[in-house]
């Protein structure tokens, strides 16, 4: 402690430190405002004042005393520190955030400024800032059970699941009877789409279910678990436990309701949303599942109800997009649901330059063709995905190969023109949501013979697209079967089939993107004879 300037500044400043020593907390309070009244220009005064209101509980006096404590000592490390915690627990994150960057730097050896910044920089919503400051943590203490528990929470935010599933399980080895511990491995899991993950990620669920047996959200996550498994009465067993354990959450009532749909029980779905709803558990989500639910129990006028409702709340949603289409389709013709999603409005071919450091397209595509062969991530028909008889890529921007790095420079020149190009319309179900800034996710499918992508959407973005690297001789524009070609309009068999004449169908041409929104279903077409059909396709979602 600095040297008080006068006796009675000592004396008070005597009272408050001995009661702070002795954990007295309310007793040091008075004696610390007292002064700093004498003397406002005392550090010593207004750190303790900080000190002794913060664990007292009074947030906003504490953060006054220690900004005043700052001001007078902008390095001093205590206050630096206990500043930054204070406004991070008063959820002033971006205030909190340059301070507890600042305490890495005075505190660099020390894991709880790195933890402090790792949890404010989450709050932000900067994971990969976040990222760095768990691991900070956990190599500074590599014993800290919460510090491995949130760098695998923030890996898993920014879908680096295999290094979220090792934080995971480095968390697991400090603490093995941990329940939470294997239901966030088993949560983690759950992103995978090969079945050796899925069924590890189910024998963590059922850890944390031997440990914690009226865990809700381990029976959750089996339920999820089970699904891609293809188990789907143990799913609905888990489902349903979920929903008793914790009647209140909705994510649980999600779940279930999801599974009855896939259990071919809409009338049961419909049943378990309504039931929800009336005990007070609703949301976005579920209003939107409650419409997909009366449109496969064939309600389609009450359904397109319950998603217009949705989308009020969510005018993004793509899933609820994609279904009001179809009730529209059933109650007012094709013609009104293919103007309201914009089915032949919105579809978009661009030609995309080559990349520079190519002699010319050609040389380009058998570059592209030949990296996405012996990609780093090539997964041969993904569990719970839509690739049938095919490879997908994962992410296929994870290899930096030349003709890779010049394809996404390409293809961020076309999608910001387009986007530049975009005049929002609030009526209009795609333009209304044209977003400002956007995260890109890239993929590669390889396909032979019988090899194709079945109907599928894509929820979690804006738009989508699909660019050919490689196509056999047996697709073409001239073909009246349209083998190989890609179909917009067609939902999943479960629902109602469409008109053929009323589809959109695009012939692919290699060199050539289609862009079209992410709420529209599409699919592509099998092809027989030689050949591969090698193609990209990217989600683009708003920031």
């Amino acid at each position: 402690m600095s040297v008080p300037a006068s006796p009675a500044l000592a004396a008070l400043l005597g009272q408050a430190w001995s009661a702070l020593q002795q954990g007295r907390w309310p007793q040091a309070l008075d004696p610390a405002r007292r002064a700093t009244e004498l003397e406002p220009g005392s550090f010593d005064g207004w750190r303790m004042r900080g000190i002794a209101a913060l664990q007292s509980g009074r947030l906003d006096e504490a953060r006054a005393a220690l900004q005043h404590a700052h001001a007078l000592r902008p390095d001093d490390v205590g206050t630096v520190m206990d500043l930054g915690s204070v406004l991070l627990d008063s959820e002033e994150v971006d205030t909190a955030l340059p301070l507890l960057r600042r305490a890495t730097e005075l505190l660099a050896d020390d894991p709880r400024s790195w933890f402090r910044l790792g949890a404010a920089a989450y709050r932000a919503g900067r994971f990969d800032e976040a990222v760095r400051g768990f691991e900070g943590a956990t190599r500074r203490r590599p014993d800290w059970l919460a510090a491995w528990n949130n760098l695998a929470a923030t890996r898993g935010r920014l879908g680096e699941y295999e290094a979220a599933v090792a934080a995971a399980r480095n968390a697991l080895a400090i603490d093995p009877q941990a329940a939470e511990g294997h239901y966030a491995l088993a949560a983690l899991l759950s992103n995978f789409f090969d079945r050796p993950s899925l069924q590890q990620g189910l024998q963590a669920a059922e850890q944390a279910l031997r440990l914690a047996p009226a865990s809700a959200d381990a029976h959750r996550i089996a339920a999820i678990l089970l699904r891609k498994l293809d188990e789907p009465v143990r799913a609905e067993r888990h489902a349903r436990e979920a929903v008793r354990l914790a009647p209140a959450d909705a994510a649980n009532v999600d779940i279930l309701g999801e599974q009855l749909l896939t259990n071919a029980r809409p009338a049961d779905a419909v049943a378990t949303y309504e039931a929800a709803f009336d005990r007070g558990v609703d949301g976005t989500a579920l209003r939107r599942q409650h419409g997909i639910a009366l449109l496969q129990d064939g309600r389609p006028g009450p359904a397109r109800e319950a998603l217009e409702r949705a989308l009020r709340q969510a005018p993004d949603d793509q899933r609820a997009i994609a279904h009001l289409g179809v009730a529209t389709r059933i109650e007012r013709g094709a013609q009104a649901a293919a103007e309201l999603l914009g089915l032949h409005r919105h579809v978009r071919r661009i030609a995309l330059p080559t990349p520079p450091g190519f002699a010319d397209a050609d040389a380009f595509h058998r570059a592209m063709a030949g990296d996405i062969r012996q990609h780093s991530r090539q997964r041969w028909e993904p569990v719970g995905l839509a690739a049938r008889n095919a490879y997908l890529s994962g992410d296929l921007l994870a290899d930096r190969s030349a003709a890779i790095v010049g394809f996404e420079q390409r293809l961020r020149e076309a999608i910001d023109a387009f986007i530049a190009a975009c005049r929002h319309d609030p009526d209009d179900l795609f333009l209304r949501n044209v977003p400002r800034d956007y995260v890109l996710h890239v993929w590669a499918t390889q396909a032979a013979e019988t090899g194709y992508i079945d109907t599928h959407i894509h929820e979690e973005s804006w738009l989508s697209g699909a660019y050919y690297v490689s196509l056999p001789d047996a697709i073409g524009p001239d073909d009246p079967g349209h083998a190989g070609w890609i179909e917009f309009g067609r939902p999943y068999g479960h629902l109602p089939a469409p008109d053929p004449a009323s589809l959109h169908l695009e012939c692919p041409r290699v060199g050539d993107l289609l862009l079209f929104p992410s709420y529209l279903f599409h699919r592509t077409l099998p092809y027989r004879g030689g050949g591969e059909r090698i193609s990209i396709s990217f989600d683009l979602a708003a920031v």
